[in-house]
């Protein structure tokens, strides 16, 4: 199966000596946090005694990186879009133990610049979001859910931070919502999101089989944290008229009718969370208290890794992935949120973290078992600017 990579300088696309300096890039995306890339160069002493490439300016800090990669004969998915925050230098008296290494953070750094104050009135937040977003200028339409609008329409949203802080903020009233930035169609630009996370498995993902004449996966470790779940609670006190509004979830009142929930057990044997005083003045109190505790019901998470000569897609995190193992209740769908890429000279591997929510019921069991086929024909290239 063909893997390949490409980097680009800037908006320039890497040169074969370029790339053929490239000994290794890991590349770590992630829910939550800034995703980075990891690119390994070794160097070496020139004639003269100046470590070779040193001064490169591709390599130089806050310069721009993108790395893309593709399997098969797809299209090239771009895993990070950013610039170089920092180098590491690793400098030996060994003869081709020395390297330097770049790492590269995304545009997320863009959004964590400046700290100032500014006021919105008048807005819900999904409409706060955008304006942030287009006010960053990523160089693509940001991709922002709608949110019901707050108890209190004359609520003021200050912003005392950073952009991205106030985003944050913003997501952190309901719970289930999730900012973040993830790598433009075009070189150079990036997006920004503020979404759910899904519940349908995206369907250019493959379903990760582990066991079977189709099994694509190496590895899949689950962990269950019961204890997790939460029931959140709420109220409101308007204030024009001394009437009180209130709201209470569940965290598995949003699974489809038939769902097998990912923790047994009653309401008694949940934790129970009240939101803070004045939730309600700029949010839904049905929307944040649903949020809330739909977030708390993904009990399960797993860390595995795909077979890297079979799984023929490239994972990221904020999309869902059907897992089939076997015969058993874990055979179900998971969002993931992590993946770690490594790049190396002769191969390219991906392992992950998931979470779910949600377990395949007893009687739907059989469905899960992955139908018997030919193992796929495997293909080794060697190529330039191949794995």
């Amino acid at each position: 199966m063909k893997k390949e990579f490409r980097v680009y300088y800037g908006d320039t696309l890497a040169t074969k000596a370029q790339l053929d300096a490239i000994e290794e890039i890991v590349v770590e995306q992630e829910i939550g946090y800034a995703w980075e890339a990891r690119i390994r160069i070794p160097v070496c002493i020139a004639e003269d005694g100046s470590w070779h490439g040193e001064d490169e300016p591709a390599y130089a800090e806050f310069a721009r990186v993108r790395v893309e990669a593709r399997i098969g004969d797809g299209d090239f998915i771009a895993l990070i879009d950013g610039t170089i925050q920092s180098q590491e230098p690793d400098l030996n008296a060994t003869p081709g133990r020395s390297n330097v290494t770049l790492i590269v953070h995304d545009d997320t750094q863009l959004l964590h610049r400046e700290a100032e104050f500014e006021s919105f009135s008048g807005q819900t937040d999904s409409e706060i979001v955008s304006s942030i977003f287009e006010s960053a200028a990523l160089g693509e339409s940001p991709d922002v859910e709608d949110t019901p609008a707050g108890v209190d329409s004359e609520a003021v949203v200050n912003r005392g931070g950073t952009m991205m802080e106030m985003l944050r903020e913003i997501a952190e009233r309901y719970g289930d919502f999730h900012v973040y930035v993830l790598p433009g169609e075009s070189v150079g630009t990036s997006k920004g999101c503020f979404k759910k996370l899904p519940t349908q498995p995206d369907t250019s993902l493959p379903p990760a089989i582990l066991s079977g004449a189709r099994r694509n996966l190496a590895e899949f470790r689950i962990q269950r944290n019961s204890g997790r779940a939460a029931r959140y609670e709420a109220a409101h006190l308007d204030m024009s008229d001394l009437s009180i509004t209130s709201a209470s979830a569940g965290p598995y009142d949003s699974l489809d009718a038939g769902g097998s929930s990912a923790t047994e057990g009653g309401d008694d044997e949940l934790r129970v969370r009240r939101l803070p005083s004045g939730s309600g003045d700029q949010t839904d109190l049905d929307a944040a208290v649903a949020g809330m505790a739909a977030e708390s019901g993904f009990t399960l998470r797993a860390d595995g890794a795909v077979m890297p000569s079979v799984y023929a897609a490239i994972l990221s995190p904020y999309r869902m992935l059907s897992v089939r193992a076997s015969n058993s209740r874990y055979s179900t769908d998971y969002v993931i949120s992590r993946v770690v890429h490594t790049l190396g000279i002769s191969e390219y591997t991906q392992s992950f973290s998931v979470i779910g929510n949600a377990v395949t019921a007893a009687t739907g069991l059989d469905a899960a078992l992955p139908s018997a086929a030919a193992a796929p024909a495997l293909n080794f290239n060697v190529q330039a600017g191949i794995f």
